[in-house]
C-alpha cells in the first residue's frame, strides 16, 4: 500500500496542477499568414477580399487597373467570439500585424487607414474614410476599440499629421504619436499589448528603420461587454490608397483575478 500511495502521489499532484492551471487561465490564440490561402474562420465584410494580383489579405477594392477605390470599408472579422472578462477574471491579450499600405492611385494624398479593433459580436460594418469601416457617419461607436494607423489627416478629427493613434469610441484618438511617412510604401510590423492589471494598452511599430511607441491607461471592461470580436478594418475616403495584410496574430489569457464580482456592460 505504501508503494502504491508513493506511486500515485506523484500523478495526483500532477493533476491538481493541471485543474488549478485551467482554472486560473484559459488561452485563446490563432495565427494567419495571408500567402493567397483564404482562412475559413474569418468573416470577410465590405471590401475584404484575396484579389487574383496579390497574395494577402485586401482591405479595400481597387479598379481592373489596381488602382484604389474611394469612398470604401472593409473587414476581416475573427469568427470565434473573445471572452474579455467574467466574473473573477479579465482577459490580457496581445496581437501582432503586419501590413503594407501603397498609394498607386491618381490621388495626390493618400488616406484613409487601417486598424485593429475590438467590438460587441455581430457589429454592423460602419462607414468608410476617417470612420474606418468600424465607427458611424460622425466617427463615434461607444463600444468599439481601436489602433488605428492613420495616413490621412482629417481636420477637426485627427492632428494634423500621420499617426498610430488609440481609439476609445471615437475615430479622436485618446493618444498618438506622429509616424511621418513610415507607413507608406514599405512592410510595417505593429504588435499592440493589453495588461488588465495595468489597464496599459501599449503599441510598438516598426517600418524599415524606424519605430514608433504610443500608449494609454484604459480599462476596456468599462465600455466592452464580456464576448467581444476582433478584427481588421481598412477604408478609403476622397483620398485613397491600397490596404494589404501580411500576417496576423492573436493571443488572449483569461486570468483569474480572485475577485467575486461581475463588471456588467457599460
Amino acid at each position: 500500500m505504501a508503494k502504491l500511495l508513493q506511486t500515485l502521489t506523484p500523478l495526483l499532484s500532477l493533476l491538481l496542477l493541471a485543474t488549478a492551471t485551467t482554472a486560473r487561465s484559459q488561452a485563446t490564440s490563432f495565427i494567419y499568414d495571408f500567402y493567397g490561402q483564404k482562412p475559413t474562420d474569418l468573416l470577410y465584410q465590405g471590401d475584404a477580399h484575396f484579389p487574383s494580383d496579390s497574395t494577402f489579405l485586401r482591405l479595400t477594392n481597387t479598379d481592373n487597373s489596381g488602382n484604389p477605390l474611394s469612398h470604401r470599408a472593409g473587414r476581416a472579422v475573427h469568427s470565434n467570439p473573445i471572452h474579455l472578462y467574467q466574473a473573477g477574471a479579465h482577459a490580457d491579450f496581445e496581437t501582432t500585424l503586419k501590413f503594407t499600405i501603397s498609394h498607386t492611385g491618381t490621388a495626390s494624398v493618400p488616406g484613409d487607414g487601417l486598424t485593429f479593433f475590438i467590438q460587441p459580436v455581430g457589429t454592423p460594418l460602419g462607414f468608410t474614410g476617417a470612420s474606418f469601416g468600424i465607427f458611424n457617419p460622425s466617427g463615434l461607436n461607444p463600444a468599439v476599440f481601436a489602433v488605428e494607423f492613420d495616413i490621412y489627416p482629417n481636420a477637426g478629427v485627427d492632428p494634423s499629421y500621420r499617426h498610430v493613434g488609440i481609439d476609445i469610441g471615437s475615430n479622436v484618438s485618446k493618444n498618438t504619436t506622429d509616424v511621418g511617412g513610415a507607413l507608406l510604401g514599405q512592410e510595417v510590423t505593429a504588435r499592440i499589448n493589453y495588461v488588465q492589471a495595468t489597464k496599459l494598452i501599449s503599441v510598438q511599430v516598426s517600418a524599415g528603420s524606424e519605430s514608433f511607441e504610443v500608449s494609454y491607461v484604459q480599462d476596456l471592461s468599462t465600455f466592452l461587454p464580456q464576448m467581444v470580436e476582433v478584427g481588421l478594418s481598412g477604408s478609403t475616403g476622397g483620398a485613397i490608397a491600397v490596404f494589404d495584410v501580411v500576417s496576423w496574430y492573436f493571443t488572449s489569457t483569461l486570468v483569474n483575478t480572485g475577485a467575486g464580482h461581475i463588471h456588467q456592460y457599460v
